[in-house]
């Protein structure tokens, strides 16, 4: 059913096909400027699941629970609106953003560790030093390396105009050829090379936390983006995805956008002048637009363009489906969690075993005392666990199941006798959708991680906003497609 319903006949702008922060962003952006935006989602697929009071978001990463505070200024500037506004005046903003300095992001849990990643370097090097304390001088040399890295990108930052997709390439073809001050070549893997096991690990974790891009072989100079945090700006904000999603949500509906759900998509024909066309599956709906914003995984849409989709292949094969994440949703009593123990975390269990069958675990814990998310003296838990990207039968995953609990009995000494819910419902039912987002990604071929994966401009009058094309910068490459996309689109309009 599409809000305020219009004839089959209606031309749209654009139409965003799919579930997601980019998509949204650039709807909304295109909404403000006054064009015809149609969200096109899917019935079936649920963002959250409610149970016996408790409350559950599932995540790919944990870039989606908290959220920079640069980030939230951007989309403030661009949509329109003042998501820092209340923050900053308030007392207790205040309050938040100073102790944010003092708060870590998240936790990583070795076999023979565990690290809390506190932004200020002097209480990150206490952690160090007690975990690592026969390498601290060679883990120094590392992050003085990655300081100086971290000068040469703000460097370029301040010498790019405009700077507002900054880390996304801006520069013109000119400085491209004649850079002023080349960033290092070299590959995260050669830099830890001496290190331990453990140590390597810890990096990888933390990569792997940021982004939703599995590879060792990240360059250089993207992992200190990824990793050193400093200023202001770069503070983290306790907000989860789903808050920040339902306030840009709320200005689409205010800048006139529509909504529409569907079963699926039968077909997408795109035609010669009229833009694509649209036709659901089952009730035969048409939707008809100028352009089209793809904002769910290629590899699952790629189906609904029949002939089409061949074009896409080029893409398809750059950038391929590594892991599902799967999650489970536990609800337990407070007392459990073990002393020292972050709201947000993510786990190894052994560094000899794949990541797969529960051997690494991201979780979330909500706020003890929320009753948003749970009962008094509860809290909702959300694991995610990796597994084939093809396994879609939760049946015959019991062994990743066992695997999974294995872990968390590792992480909560006697959990069974506290945990008063349990569910791997949500993920039998949502993990088929198409709009399904929930997946880490591997490419065989080199990348420029300042130019992206895949293109926004996938061709004529059709982008992408999904996580294809900036997998490696996590929450941060889904707002910085979508507000790319929504400035390419509508600068066709002016």
């Amino acid at each position: 059913m599409v809000t305020g319903t219009p004839h089959q006949n209606y031309m749209y702008d654009a139409i965003v096909l799919g579930s997601g922060l980019g998509g949204l962003i650039a709807g909304t952006f295109l909404a403000k400027g006054q064009l015809r935006v149609l969200l096109l989602k899917e019935k079936k697929y649920q963002s959250s699941y409610h149970e016996k009071g408790y409350r559950f978001v599932p995540f790919t990463n944990l870039s989606e629970k908290i959220v920079k505070r640069s980030l939230l200024k951007r989309v403030s500037k661009d949509l329109g609106f003042h998501l820092l506004g209340d923050l900053e005046g308030a007392k207790e903003g205040e309050t938040k953003l100073r102790k944010a300095k003092e708060r870590p992001p998240f936790q990583v849990i070795l076999p023979k560790a565990r690290i809390d990643l506190f932004a200020e370097r002097s209480m990150l090097e206490r952690e160090l030093k007690r975990e690592f304390p026969k390498e601290i001088a060679q883990i120094e040399d590392f992050y003085n390396e990655m300081d100086e890295i971290h000068r040469l990108l703000n460097r370029e930052r301040a010498g790019e105009v405009p700077q507002t997709f900054f880390p996304f390439q801006t520069r013109s073809w000119v400085k491209k050829l004649w850079p002023f001050k080349t960033l290092p070549k070299d590959t995260i893997d050669q830099r830890l090379a001496p290190f331990s096991r453990e140590f390597k690990e810890f990096i990888r974790l933390q990569l792997l936390s940021w982004s939703n891009l599995c590879s060792d072989h990240l360059p250089i100079s993207l992992v200190n983006y990824l990793l050193i945090h400093e200023g202001e700006d770069d503070r983290f904000i306790g907000m989860d995805l789903w808050r920040l999603e339902e306030k840009i949500f709320e200005k689409f509906l205010q800048y006139n956008g529509r909504i529409a759900e569907v079963e699926g998509i039968e077909k997408i024909h795109r035609g010669l002048r009229r833009g694509f066309t649209l036709t659901g599956r089952g009730d035969g709906q048409v939707f008809r637009s100028k352009f089209l914003i793809i904002n769910s995984p290629l590899q699952r849409l790629s189906a609904f363009l029949g002939r089409r989709a061949r074009f896409l292949s080029k893409w398809t094969n750059r950038i391929q489906t590594r892991y599902m994440v799967l999650p489970l949703f536990l609800g337990i009593r407070e007392n459990v969690v073990p002393v020292g123990m972050k709201n947000l975390l993510v786990s190894i269990l052994d560094l000899n075993k794949p990541y797969e069958g529960g051997n690494l675990l991201f979780l979330r814990l909500s706020e003890k005392g929320d009753e948003r998310e749970a009962p008094e003296g509860r809290r909702a838990v959300t694991v995610e666990s990796l597994v084939g990207s093809d396994q879609y039968d939760l049946d015959l995953l019991g062994e990743h199941r066992k695997g999974v609990m294995r872990h968390l009995s590792h992480l909560f000494p006697f959990l069974e006798e506290h945990i008063e819910f349990s569910s791997w419902d949500w993920a039998r039912e949502q993990i088929s959708c198409w709009s399904y987002p929930h997946f880490l990604y591997e490419t065989a071929s080199g990348f420029e991680w300042r130019e992206g994966i895949v293109p926004h401009r996938i061709s004529k009058n059709l982008y992408l906003t999904g996580r294809e094309s900036l997998p490696y910068l996590g929450t941060e490459g889904e707002v910085l497609s979508g507000l790319i996309v929504g400035k390419k689109i509508l600068e066709k309009y002016s």
